[in-house]
């Protein structure tokens, strides 16, 4: 009965061994070092080599996964052929299943596919010499007895090369000793003999990063993301790295994922988009976002809309962008006005769709006293306008903006005068009209078609295809002057430059 008892757990035991092959052959990869491998060669200064710890355990893993993998296609065609025979082979077995199938067996098989890997709670625990031997180590370690510690801990390593512990404890005591190196490498070490242990993860990748070594910080930081999935943290960290280092792609997968994880992280959602934009993956971008929108039949975040709409209207896909945008307006501000920005690229919409009329009603809310704040907004609606040569209405919108600048007036009028000589397509003849009224004093009746000046502006026009321009161009020119407290003394107002 004993040798009984005796065979049966030897059975056992060799049960569960190959349960847990199986369980890591169908599950993620896990180190184990493999006999004839010196642990403690890994925690070595490698720099004559060159190989740090992590790139060894990079290239095991490569191998490992390459065998695993090989294992595998093997497997399958070992499987196909048997599939093959037992097809071909038409016996009674047929029969017994049938019947066995319909009730009439002995019992009848679940429908629940077998559970294969190492049951709950069945991992062999550690032998009492083992327990003790760690045991003494910590007790070492606390009292100060470095090298009692790590002489016992060797020759647990030495017993059970597997197990992480003894390798934790090793990172501790090096650390305490201001062994910074032989105290990351020992972590590294216990980190892939528990791939879970996200904590000890984290701490390699502060380490790391503390140190410089960002090829190391790499690696830390997506086995700790594997360790734990659902750190958005970790994540929104690897994204921003991969923005630093140019991986636009791999971010921008990166923040998608993270809006998966993360619903409510819409900032994840809007950089990812802009970054696939950025990689040219316009379908991409334009997709994630509209799905945003459909899912959201109340209420959304109209920094979304914003963004949706600002990548129609680059595409030249003005009709999408307003119909998004009054969609917008209808369903997520009922009764309310839309916020500035929308409203903005609502009026250019209708500017490319040729709806002047109902732009100019839109471009309104663009008062003078909110143009410090809304610069930008402003810009963008006077640059449209200018692109599709709506030049009177355009400039309206750039005297706006000048008039805002309050500071050092005679220079910013200048420089607008230099600037907007290019944006508007009117060469150097804006720069004339400013600097010939300038000097020949503020228009006080309008334009003299007597004016050698006017004159000018009058040839000026009709090469620039905008005669019906002139009187608006004077007359800002004008306001331009009367920005400025005093004349400065450029010819002290006698004659011009015409």
């Amino acid at each position: 009965m004993s040798r009984k008892k005796k065979r049966k757990k030897k059975k056992t035991q060799e049960e569960e061994e190959a349960e847990e092959e199986d369980n890591e052959d169908e599950g993620e990869y896990t180190f184990r070092f493999k006999e004839g491998i010196n642990p403690l060669d890994f925690v070595e200064d490698n720099a004559d080599s060159g190989v740090q710890p992590y790139e060894q355990f990079e290239r095991l893993e490569y191998e490992a996964l390459a065998e695993k993998k090989r294992k595998s296609l093997a497997n399958s065609q070992r499987e196909e052929s048997a599939k093959k025979a037992r097809q071909e082979d038409v016996s009674g077995s047929f029969i017994d299943e049938l019947m066995e199938a319909m009730n009439y067996g002995a019992r009848r098989k679940s429908g629940k596919p077998k559970k294969r890997g190492r049951r709950k709670g069945s991992k062999n625990k550690l032998s009492p010499e083992i327990t003790r031997m760690l045991g003494d180590a910590t007790i070492h370690y606390a009292q100060g007895h470095h090298e009692e510690a790590i002489s016992v801990l060797h020759e647990v390593i030495r017993l059970a090369p597997n197990l992480p512990d003894p390798y934790h404890t090793l990172g501790l005591v090096h650390n305490a000793l201001g062994d910074d190196t032989k105290a990351s490498n020992f972590y590294m070490i216990a980190a892939h003999l528990k791939p879970k242990d996200s904590p000890l993860w984290k701490l390699l990748l502060t380490w790391s990063i503390e140190q410089g070594n960002i090829g190391q910080a790499s690696y830390c930081l997506s086995k700790a993301i594997t360790a734990d999935p659902k750190d958005i943290t970790l994540r929104s960290h690897r994204a921003s790295i991969q923005v630093e280092l140019g991986d636009y792609q791999k971010a921008a997968e990166s923040y998608e994922q993270i809006y998966r994880l993360s619903s409510e992280n819409i900032e994840a959602l809007k950089l990812g988009a802009k970054l696939f934009q950025k990689c040219g993956q316009l379908e991409h971008s334009v997709r994630i976002l509209e799905d945003y929108v459909k899912s959201h039949s109340s209420e959304a975040d109209l920094g979304v809309v914003d963004l949706l709409a600002a990548i129609f209207m680059e595409s030249n896909a003005h009709e999408k962008a307003l119909q998004l945008i009054e969609h917008a307006n209808l369903v997520y501000c009922p009764g309310k006005e839309l916020p500035l920005n929308l409203t903005v690229k609502e009026g250019i919409c209708h500017v490319h769709l040729k709806n002047m009329e109902k732009a100019e009603i839109l471009f309104r809310v663009l008062q003078s006293e909110i143009v410090n704040d809304h610069a930008d907004l402003v810009t963008e609606a006077a640059d449209s306008l200018m692109n599709l040569e709506h030049y009177s209405s355009a400039l309206k919108y750039y005297l706006m903006l000048e008039e805002s600048a309050k500071d050092d007036n005679q220079v910013v009028i200048g420089e607008f005068a230099a600037t907007n000589s290019e944006i508007l397509a009117f060469d150097n003849w804006l720069v004339t009209c400013f600097f010939t009224f300038y000097v020949s004093g503020p228009i006080k009746t309008g334009p003299d078609p007597n004016n050698s000046c006017f004159s000018f502006l009058r040839v000026e026009a009709v090469r620039s295809d905008a005669l019906a321009g002139v009187s608006t161009v004077a007359n800002g020119v004008e306001r331009l002057f009367h920005l400025g407290k005093e004349r400065p003394p450029l010819g002290e107002g006698k004659g011009g430059v015409c």
